[in-house]
């Protein structure tokens, strides 16, 4: 068999789930048991950290924890002002949930193969839960905020004509949100299963460019949570901010 004819039998599982169904809804298991994973971790340094925290030379784990609050916590600040601190835990949450869901890919396979454990948040279910919860919660505010009578108002902000594109833009923003994560995740997972799957006459290459593709794929990873964190906070300031 030619090299084309060996590539086009390589099996890509990415997007394949373990499935169960309840109530005539189908569920896919391993995304949420990698969510619940993902969610446990990081509980448990947060347990960990309060335990052990120390006022004297912090470890690595203090350090980068910390750095995470105080980035989040200047952002908050400069875009809410003090009134809104409340928003700090969510944006911390988020931001260390989706770091740890995305990382799990780089772990070896639960439900495919031994090499590969596509992440929860390349499942467009679950960044569609999270875009979602920044929805409701964004909006939330912009009512508390303007009371509902302003926030009609904002969405009909002159020029009037415009109003259908800025219920449009509203509603967009949690799309925008879902889609990019999963997209950057999916596409990380993409690669990966290629590598791994590379004919025989490859491996050498798949050895070497499997473990770079991660380490990059882990980078990607920090980028899109620091991304979905900062758009939280953005997005709440949009709700919030008196107009100009």
């Amino acid at each position: 068999m030619s090299s084309a004819g060996r590539l086009v039998a390589i099996n890509i599982p990415v997007g394949d789930h373990v499935t169960g169904k309840l109530g005539g809804f189908t569920f896919n298991l391993d995304t949420i048991w990698t969510t619940g994973a993902a969610c446990v971790i990081v509980v448990g340094m947060g347990l960990y950290l309060a335990r052990n925290a120390t006022a004297g030379v912090p470890g690595r784990l203090q350090m980068f924890w910390e750095g995470v609050v105080g980035w989040i916590t200047d952002q908050v600040g400069q875009s809410l002002g003090p009134k809104y601190r409340h928003v700090v835990p969510l944006a911390v949450s988020l931001f260390m949930l989706i770091l740890v869901a995305n990382w799990l890919e780089i772990l070896p396979g639960l439900f495919h193969n031994t090499d590969y454990s596509p992440a929860p948040t390349a499942d467009v279910n679950l960044t569609y839960a999270l875009g979602a919860l920044v929805f409701v919660l964004t909006n939330a505010a912009g009512i508390r905020a303007r009371g509902i009578g302003g926030y009609l108002k904002h969405l009909t902000r002159k020029p009037r004509v415009m109003t259908p594109l800025h219920i449009l833009e509203e509603l967009a923003k949690p799309l925008t949100l879902a889609l990019r994560l999963f997209g950057n995740l999916f596409s990380g997972g993409i690669m990966i299963a290629l590598l791994i799957s590379f004919p025989l006459q490859f491996a050498p290459a798949s050895l070497i460019f499997t473990p770079l593709w991660k380490l990059f794929d882990m980078f990607i990873g920090v980028i899109q949570a620091f991304i979905f964190a900062l758009l939280t906070i953005l997005y709440y300031q949009f709700a919030i901010e008196d107009e100009h």
